[in-house]
């Protein structure tokens, strides 16, 4: 067993974003892992600060998810896609995953668990699916380059104006099997 957290960096707690990872969580669940969620438009996270001595850390909402972070197995990270990337809350999110990088600090970097599973669920109302493909691979860049995650999969919805996430019952089975499989 193993913990898996599961972070929504998208405004609505209803909405495609936070379907994903709760569907991902629930087979998580079922195959006996402990899930925590938490939605970050319920978190202030501020940006990093940089004084003379290099990046500040403020005490924020991000000191609530440090225990989960740091006692992972797999982060499920869902996001929706504004203006052409991820979103503002996701960008904050890995920003600040900074404190647990390599290039902040050997003893830092042992704080973060070797081997984290990475699941990223990726949302957008354009009706392409490939349109985003860059930043999926951007994202899953960033998770196996600086914290040597592995990724585990990948969830896209498209087009979701017009073909929502909770109507999509291949991709919430797709999404359920992946948190089973972790």
């Amino acid at each position: 067993m193993m913990k898996v957290l599961g972070i929504v960096a998208g405004p609505r707690k209803t909405g495609h974003t936070a379907r994903l990872v709760e569907e991902t969580l629930k087979g998580a669940e079922e195959a006996g892992h402990e899930t925590v969620l938490y939605y970050l438009s319920d978190i202030e996270i501020k940006p990093l600060d940089e004084g003379e001595n290099g990046y500040s850390y403020p005490e924020d909402g991000f000191t609530e998810l440090m225990p989960h972070i740091e006692s992972m197995g797999a982060l499920v990270l869902g996001t929706p896609i504004y203006y052409d990337h991820v979103s503002s809350r996701a960008k904050l999110f890995i920003d600040r995953l900074y404190y647990y990088s390599r290039s902040h600090g050997e003893e830092y970097r042992k704080k973060f668990p070797d081997g984290v599973k990475f699941v990223n669920a990726v949302t957008c109302g354009w009706d392409r699916a490939d349109v985003y493909d860059e930043v999926v691979k951007w994202l899953n860049g960033r998770m196996t380059n600086y914290w040597n995650m592995s990724v585990h999969g990948s969830l896209k919805a498209h087009g979701t104006g017009n073909n929502p996430v909770k109507e999509n019952e291949k991709l919430l089975k797709k999404a359920k099997d992946l948190g089973r499989s972790l």
